[in-house]
């Protein structure tokens, strides 16, 4: 039976219901045919409108992010999910609205609706009535329903009149126990929303949980039927940052565009829909004043309230973007900055190109005074050039060039240079600051450019600052491939190094050092990266600090320094840490250090790890040392896991003839050569391990790296006499290493030698020496690569090696219990037996023709099959004519 409708307690006689209510108030409007149903906030509504505390859910975001799009799927899908769990009422909210008899009305019709049957009749409400009593007939309507109630206020922005306030807040502090109230907004409304997130009542979905992902924006281009690379949704990403209105209208310029690509590069804050939105929505509304305050800021993408107040003149600068911010107007701050979104500010800086086209180098030119003034060069720069003020240009580049490279932003002062007129360009001082910060960027076509303009000149270079520059600038060029040791003894003729200009002296040191090192002169480029490393440190140059300390744990490796190169490592890591450089091209040639330490140590996880960095970080043009460095790194760690081992030692192979005609330091062959030849000998190519030992003879004929290069060979070939000679004089101290690892490589090799000429003392000493080396480097890789009699070695050998026995025990246990190398080689008797293999003679024969028992052939079958890795005759006639031993 319908319950009576009962007059409120105090209403006149003369009251009467609820004014009338358009329908298409109380429904969301109707979704378009593209609208993507975001599950992870529509779950987050879900989740804010659930629990027993009546709550209230604000959706607090700018114009145009998708607020309402995204409440109506939301009622729509909890009506169609769940119809019989609560009552749903919406109202789109209006400036009608202000009106308190009209908020009700809305209100109380939205409830009646939301019923559906008519079982909420309408209370008789007077005009004139009470917040008290709108909120009593609310509460006493919702009592007549049996489930709870949802209320949505959408827009709730447009009440700003204090008695619909007053209502409002009456209602969201009163809020009956089984009514949970939505509310969208552009802005906060002056609600008593701090005190209800105070009683922990308030649930808030931001605007930057609104923006759509980038996961999102690729399914929503798709259901355009808009087939985007990676690059595309990156680029959109960028240039939206996921504002649904941003997107749309892009979409609206995409599906006309004949090329999907330049219309993406295209698309800005001046498309003219956009512009439209942009203008009516978001600047429109504003007061004049904020209008022209935002159009003369909009010059700098980021801008602080002294910036503000230098471009507007405005003392308030600081509230203004505070409010701008609170009114959601596309103003966001980060820390004490606030920028537009990119949008926007498209669409500001073109406004103000139209309407003051003068004003616009003005603005620049300020900006470039207030961020001298700041220290911030490169920014003063970016508006200089924007200023088209040559002489400002000039200035900075002359004075701040050098100190913004060595500080680490070089890359990004190539971008600008790349943008000035050739006029500027031709004065020699910007031309050579723009090729050391195009060296820096790796863009060496840029840099040629700007060099061939100072070699072109018909001027020669007046002062000796600037002759000292040009060749430092050369020197750095020829790094990455060209006469090295040429351009090293043309810096060498100048002032460079001692010109009493801290940033190119410090420039000259580090360049000077690093091509020393390349050159091989190991003593000269610590002598002067170290001393490089202090004045960077002294000067905050943190580019050259993260150089220095990466090419002096270099050394120390090559060295054997294991202090040395902790030392250097962890401050180049801290430091890249701290700069957040950890991710980027400077720190590949460390990755690519750090790797190979771990590969020598044993650890294959960091060395893998390591490698992947290394490889992944390297520039598209990189100097041939560090690329050397890094392809045998990578062919090194990539042999053990690879399914075609021999096609990794033939890439690594062509990479390193590839490279043949550059200059590279002897010590990185030192490094390096060994690794290559072992892999070759591991898949059984001799011949390419012969090719390394005749590649780097001009470079490594006179140290032990060339005698462990030939030992190796004629181990292989089963000429353990001319191995033994050949090793003598590297460890009799005649020829010297010039990597430390080298002897323990050498001692190693002639334990093994020694033992099979069953001279076990002579062995057991070797072996015993190669700890001695090995034990400060706590280098395990030359053990493991020695091959099984090494192993066996130090098993016999146990309690009778001294100091190093605790060594001795971590290398025993690092070894796997059969090492494979290419140094365990075939006994005279198994070379003589492998002789006769390719016959078609019988075991039988052969025992007769050797005068040995078919037994003894047997077992020298054995031998010979494991060491060649085959289990029949024919394939280990197959395997020793690879090897060149038939």
């Amino acid at each position: 039976m319908r319950r009576p409708v009962t007059r409120l307690e105090g209403t006149a006689t003369h009251g009467r219901g609820p004014g009338v209510v358009p329908s298409p108030k109380l429904a969301p409007p109707p979704p378009a045919s593209d609208v993507l149903e975001r599950d992870r906030l529509l779950d987050a509504l879900d989740q804010a409108t659930s629990g027993e505390i009546p709550s209230v859910t604000l959706l607090n975001a700018p114009a145009g992010s998708g607020k309402t799009v995204l409440l109506g799927s939301w009622f729509r899908r909890r009506a169609r999910n769940h119809p019989a769990a609560e009552h749903l009422a919406w109202i789109s909210l209006d400036a009608n609205d202000n009106k308190v008899f009209s908020l009700w009305s809305s209100i109380l019709r939205a409830l009646q609706r939301s019923a559906g049957d008519g079982s909420v009749p309408v209370p008789a409400i007077p005009r004139d009535a009470s917040a008290h009593e709108y909120v009593g007939a609310f509460t006493d309507a919702c009592a007549r329903l049996p489930r709870p109630v949802i209320l949505v206020l959408d827009n709730a922005h447009e009440l700003s009149a204090p008695d619909a306030v007053k209502n409002v807040n009456l209602l969201l502090r009163y809020l009956p126990p089984r009514v949970r109230i939505v509310i969208a907004t552009r802005f906060p409304p002056p609600l008593i929303l701090p005190r209800i997130r105070l009683e922990g009542r308030l649930r808030e979905i931001t605007a930057r949980q609104l923006n759509f992902t980038e996961e999102e924006i690729g399914k929503l281009l798709a259901g355009q039927h808009l087939a985007l690379s990676k690059a595309d949704l990156d680029e959109i990403s960028a240039r939206t940052e996921g504002w649904a209105a941003g997107l749309r209208f892009l979409t609206l310029a995409l599906a006309t565009a004949p090329d999907t690509g330049a219309a993406i590069r295209a698309f800005t804050g001046d498309d003219r829909l956009l512009a439209e939105y942009l203008g009516a929505e978001i600047v429109g509304p504003q007061p004049a004043q904020i209008r022209e305050f935002l159009l003369s800021t909009s010059i700098c993408p980021d801008i602080s309230d002294e910036l503000a107040t230098r471009l507007t003149g405005q003392e308030n600068s600081g509230h203004i973007l505070y409010t701008l911010t609170r009114t959601n107007a596309l103003v966001t701050r980060h820390g004490f900055r606030y920028r537009c979104h990119p949008l926007l500010r498209d669409y500001l800086r073109a406004e103000l190109n139209r309407r003051h086209p003068s004003a616009h180098r003005r603005l620049h030119r300020s900006a470039a005074e207030w961020f001298t003034d700041s220290g911030d060069v490169l920014s003063a720069l970016e508006h200089g050039i924007a200023a088209q003020d040559d002489e400002l240009i000039t200035r900075y580049v002359q004075r701040s060039g050098l100190q913004t490279v060595l500080s680490g932003h070089g890359p990004r002062l190539h971008a600008l240079l790349g943008e000035l007129p050739d006029h500027i360009l031709a004065r020699p001082q910007v031309a050579l600051i723009a090729a050391v910060a195009a060296l820096d960027a790796h863009d060496l076509v840029a840099a040629d450019r700007y060099l061939g303009r100072i070699d072109n000149s018909a001027q020669p270079l007046r002062s000796g600052r600037l002759r000292a520059l040009n060749a430092v600038a050369v020197l750095y060029r020829a790094r990455y491939g060209g006469q090295l040791d040429k351009a090293l003894a043309g810096l060498r003729a100048t002032s460079a190094g001692d010109t009493g200009d801290v940033d190119l002296d410090l420039l000259a040191l580090v360049t000077r050092g690093t091509a020393a090192l390349w050159l091989g002169d190991l003593p000269g480029a610590a002598e002067d990266l170290e001393r490089a490393l202090r004045t960077a440190t002294l000067e905050q140059r943190d580019a050259v600090r993260l150089q220095c300390e990466v090419h002096l744990a270099g050394i120390a490796r090559v060295q054997g320094d294991l202090a040395g190169l902790a030392v250097h490592t962890g401050a180049a890591l801290e430091l890249a840490r701290s700069r957040g450089w950890t991710e980027t091209s400077r720190t590949a040639f460390l990755y690519a250090v750090l790797g190979m330490a771990a590969y020598q140590r044993l650890d294959q996880e960091s060395a893998r790890r390591f490698s992947a960095l290394a490889t992944r970080l390297s520039p598209a043009v990189v100097e041939p040392g560090v690329e050397m460095l890094t392809v045998t790194l990578g062919a090194a760690v990539e042999f053990g896991l690879a399914a075609d081992p021999h096609a990794v030692v033939e890439t690594l192979r062509g990479h390193r003839k590839r490279l043949a005609a550059e200059p590279v330091a002897p010590w990185l062959v030192a490094c390096t050569a060994p690794i290559e030849q072992r892999l070759a000998l591991r898949v059984g190519e001799p011949t390419w391990a012969t090719d390394v030992t005749e590649r780097h003879r001009h470079l490594l004929a006179p140290y032990a790296e060339h005698a462990l290069l030939s030992t190796l060979v004629h181990i292989q070939r089963g000429r353990t006499g001319a191995a033994r000679r050949r090793l003598r004089p590297v460890i009799e101290r005649q020829t010297r290493p010039l990597v430390a690892q080298t002897l323990i490589e050498c001692w190693l090799l002639e334990a093994v030698l020694a033992d099979q000429a069953g001279e076990q003392n002579q062995a057991h000493s070797a072996v015993g020496r190669a700890l001695d080396l090995a034990a400060p480097q706590q280098a395990l890789r030359p053990f493991h690569d020695a091959g099984r009699r090494v192993r066996e070695l130090l098993v016999r050998g146990a309690g009778r090696f001294g100091r190093t026995e605790e060594f001795a025990s971590t290398v025993l246990q690092a070894l796997p219990a059969h090492p494979a190398g290419p140094v365990d080689p075939l006994t005279s008797r198994e070379l003589e037996l492998l002789t006769e293999l390719p016959s078609m003679r019988t075991t039988e024969q052969i025992a007769d023709s050797l005068f040995v028992s078919v037994n003894t052939v047997k077992t020298h079958l054995r031998g010979i099959y494991r060491k060649l890795g085959v289990n029949h005759r024919r394939d280990a006639v197959v395997a020793a004519r690879r090897r060149g031993l038939l």
